[in-house]
């Protein structure tokens, strides 16, 4: 189809073809009819030499995490005669798309394009379809080539890295066993500590915790347990945008630091998704994934959210008013609230302290800066052990 150039073209022929009958002038209908020629010969020819394409493309990883880069690669082949040089438009969804330039091809002619894709939120990038556009020497015509192509890139929520959760008393466990639940690894492998009592191996007593606690503190050595782990991301409370990020960064965080244990863990949300229980890595992309596309839903009033299979601990991710109780979700045998204030995701809100206060079983803590995550997760941790020693 003509350019903008190839219409001014055809405007100027027929302005000079006018001219010329008007004026009686032989020369004003030469030049007429030579730039109308000139549009029509370009047309002509761009209509029997159409582009044909074949174009596959790779993107490298398909999975990510907000501030990490992937890479999309492009194969194009050339199934008709040589090409001039095209530009190349890869749609890229919410930007305004990758453009290169093509160097001409020959007949079933193979060329690589490639781009780096950068992430700034979670979500699913869906990449494709691609534009490719030529014109003739003179520019009064193109000629444009579509390939659908479709790519889909999945951005996960940036992770902070976390050490596993901290120990959950197993008063709702399916067992006879008053041992506590140790939550991020085989509980045989974590040494728990609490006073001595008559009958108590004296071979178990720690020296240097006794010493300082002025008591006799035995160690305790669970046997093999599952552990489990519920990650519960109150996406009603949570306002949209860089808030819920903000949280679902938290929410990834958490469920990550379970990747590499042999116990199982669980993402929930307020609005029914569920990973139910998980392990591995596998499991790890079902609640990372979840994660990448969740948003802000509604509750009613006086609603309850209860989840089914209720085990171990419980990790719920809200803000400094959260829609959901959080013992009304299930029996769980310790529940740690991580509330979001406003400063997290609002440069402008007034900057708040991050806090860990252990309030029985339980801990609430709330976090002031995203960048406090790491160190309030320990100190939480560190509050837990020892709320446990001098219980």
């Amino acid at each position: 189809m003509p350019t903008g150039r190839g219409y001014v073209c055809l405007t100027l022929g027929g302005i000079a073809i006018a001219a010329g009958w008007f004026l009686g002038l032989v020369e004003m209908y030469v030049i007429g009819a030579t730039l109308v020629a000139l549009v029509v010969v370009a047309i002509i020819v761009a209509a029997l030499r159409p582009l044909r394409l074949g174009v596959a493309r790779t993107i490298n990883p398909t999975r990510l995490h907000v501030g990490t880069v992937g890479r999309v690669e492009l194969a194009i082949r050339n199934g008709a005669n040589k090409t001039p040089v095209m530009r190349m438009t890869d749609h890229v969804h919410g930007t305004s798309g990758a453009q290169l330039f093509i160097s001409p091809l020959r007949a079933n002619e193979v060329t690589r394009a490639a781009y780096r894709l950068p992430t700034e939120r979670r979500g699913i990038v869906t990449v494709g379809p691609v534009d490719f556009e030529s014109t003739d020497a003179f520019g009064l015509t193109s000629r444009s080539f579509r390939s659908p192509t479709p790519g889909q890139l999945v951005v996960y929520p940036e992770v902070v890295p976390l050490p596993p959760a901290p120990p959950a008393p197993a008063s709702n466990r399916k067992s006879n066993s008053d041992h506590p639940e140790f939550l991020g690894g085989r509980s045989e492998e974590f040494h728990a500590l609490r006073h001595y009592v008559p009958g108590d191996d004296i071979r178990r007593i720690n020296w240097a915790a006794s010493a300082r606690h002025d008591d006799l503190v035995v160690r305790e050595d669970e046997a093999p347990t599952q552990n489990h782990l519920t990650v519960f991301l109150d996406n009603a409370a949570i306002p949209p945008g860089i808030a819920l990020d903000r949280a679902a960064s938290v929410a990834a965080s958490l469920v990550t630091s379970m990747r590499n244990r042999s116990d199982p863990f669980r993402l929930a949300t307020v609005d029914g998704l569920d990973t139910g229980y998980v392990l591995g890595p596998s499991g790890l992309d079902r609640a990372l994934g979840i994660l990448a596309v969740v948003d802000t839903t509604t509750i009613k009033r006086g609603e309850k959210v209860h989840i089914d299979n209720a085990e171990g601990a419980l990790v719920m991710v809200s803000t400094e008013y959260p829609k959901v109780r959080p013992h009304d979700l299930g029996n769980f045998g310790r529940v740690l609230l991580v509330s979001l204030a406003p400063s997290v995701w609002d440069e402008s809100a007034e900057t708040v302290a991050s806090t860990a206060d252990a309030v029985g079983n339980d801990v609430k803590l709330l976090l002031g800066s995203i960048n406090d995550l790491g160190p309030l997760w320990r100190r939480a941790i560190a509050t837990l052990l020892n709320a446990r020693i001098s219980a």
